[in-house]
């Protein structure tokens, strides 16, 4: 009996020390030490305006928690810097034009496409006075542009090329954004190309008139770790980017004050801003897409062949095979199948 006794008491010994290994590994699982979320820093230009407006309105709003969303968002003034960032580490989501995102691509295979951010037009201004009415018109003449990975520069490219322009009857002239409307003004050149808000700023100054247009896009791009290893953090953000829209569209003086503020630029001007996204002539959040098409990648495609044809990139970029189509389908057919949260969304008191 005394043997038994023994027997039972170590068993029961051993299964009270079973039993507190098991609570203390539940414990630091779920309880005392909280697992930390993957980081999600999510980059974007504060002068970008339309694309400005939505990531205003997701720094401004609860709409990331709504969906689940623990991204935040990092602030650049210039898409360079922007770039610099991401290849180091410091962000692992950028929103940037097609031409950025291309130069992202080619220095690091460590980044995925994953939708479409906005539609945005880049334009060719002819300056006051020039009698240029067509891109045809500027042979022989002065034209300016950003040379090198800016917005405006294949395009630039591929225009010339449609309409006979060479170095050997063209003068082309690498003039930053900066410098444009006092060089344009003054008479060095006699036509940019160039992107908004500028070009609007050089026409509302009756410097220029813009005489020709081309559909460029942006897109969101994420850090390849972060989409092969938690794609549903992925998704959460794209369905908030689509919420965001649908805001932007319903609330359109606060969101271009929002990005008035921080970007430093006129208010009365962004209403003349040239918009060509399709998302804010949205009747509902149904209408709301950022798939990215075939016509999408044809483009970029094209912008990135122009781009290492030209020696702007180390390598060439098969734009295609950098995109991921599953996420943002992902995300919007959740967003249709729930409906908006609209009626749940409240700016945030950032005092």
């Amino acid at each position: 009996m005394a043997i038994f006794n023994k027997i039972q008491k170590k068993s029961i010994v051993t299964l009270c020390i079973g039993l507190t290994m098991v609570a203390f590994s539940c414990f630091s699982f779920f309880g005392c030490k909280k697992q930390p979320e993957t980081r999600l820093v999510v980059g974007w230009q504060t002068a970008w305006a339309t694309a400005g407006q939505i990531i205003e309105t997701l720094d401004n709003t609860n709409i990331p928690a709504l969906y689940n969303s623990n991204a935040t968002f990092r602030d650049f003034l210039y898409g360079p810097d922007m770039l610099e960032a991401g290849l180091g580490g410091d962000i692992d989501a950028t929103t940037l034009g097609v031409v950025p995102i291309i130069s992202l691509l080619a220095e690091s295979d460590n980044w995925i496409v994953v939708c479409r951010l906005i539609d945005f037009p880049v334009n060719t201004i002819a300056r006051t006075g020039s009698n240029i009415t067509t891109f045809a018109d500027i042979k022989g003449k002065k034209l300016g542009v950003p040379i090198g990975a800016s917005g405006a520069y294949p395009y630039i490219l591929l225009r010339m090329q449609e309409n006979g322009l060479t170095e050997e009857n063209t003068k082309l002239l690498n003039v930053s954004p900066a410098e444009a409307m006092v060089v344009l003004q003054q008479g060095g050149i006699d036509a940019l190309g160039i992107w908004e808000p500028t070009a609007t700023i050089i026409e509302s100054e009756g410097i220029g008139k813009a005489i020709d247009e081309k559909r460029y896009v942006g897109y969101l791009a994420v850090n390849k770790s972060i989409v092969d290893n938690h794609p549903e953090q992925v998704v959460d953000l794209i369905e908030s980017l689509i919420e965001a829209n649908w805001y932007v569209v319903n609330n359109p003086k606060q969101t271009d004050e929002w990005f008035a503020k921080r970007s430093n630029f006129d208010l009365h001007l962004l209403g003349k801003i040239r918009i060509i996204e399709p998302n804010l002539k949205a009747k509902s959040i149904n209408d709301i897409s950022v798939d990215i098409t075939p016509e999408d990648i044809a483009l970029s495609q094209q912008v990135a062949d122009q781009m290492f044809d030209n020696g702007l990139l180390k390598r060439k970029v098969n734009f295609s095979e950098r995109v991921n189509l599953d996420l943002s389908k992902q995300a919007e057919e959740n967003v249709r199948k729930e409906g908006s949260l609209m009626d749940k969304v409240f700016v945030k008191d950032k005092k």
